[in-house]
């Protein structure tokens, strides 16, 4: 459940705050929780938006097996398409003037 929504000034100075105390601070996490203490703010809250304005995303990498799921998705994709390509060239050469021209063509490429 998502708790107070916080106007969009107060948490750009949150992430402006940690910007400028990490060069005096041991650690990222640090100058978030010195940060938010500052701010009144609780330390994940402002870690969420620090990370947010780093252009970090909390998703998480694929695992092997949705990997494999999504490749072999993508492959049959990719033969629809190299299918439906395959037939626009073939549709295409029997009303194209030079027939004979496209038609070599197709032949020579197929090789």
């Amino acid at each position: 459940m998502r708790g107070r929504t916080y106007p969009a000034e107060i948490r750009h100075r949150a992430v402006e705050l940690v910007s400028e105390m990490l060069p005096t601070s041991r650690s990222t996490w640090a100058a978030i929780e010195r940060a938010a203490a500052h701010m009144g703010l609780h330390p994940n809250t402002v870690r969420f938006w620090y990370r947010r304005a780093q252009g970090v995303t909390d998703e998480r990498p694929l695992l092997p097996s949705e990997q494999s799921d999504e490749i072999a998705r993508l492959r049959a994709e990719l033969a629809r398409a190299q299918q439906l390509n395959a037939e626009l060239i073939t549709d295409s050469s029997h009303h194209h003037p030079d027939h004979h021209i496209t038609a070599t063509w197709n032949e020579r490429t197929a090789l």
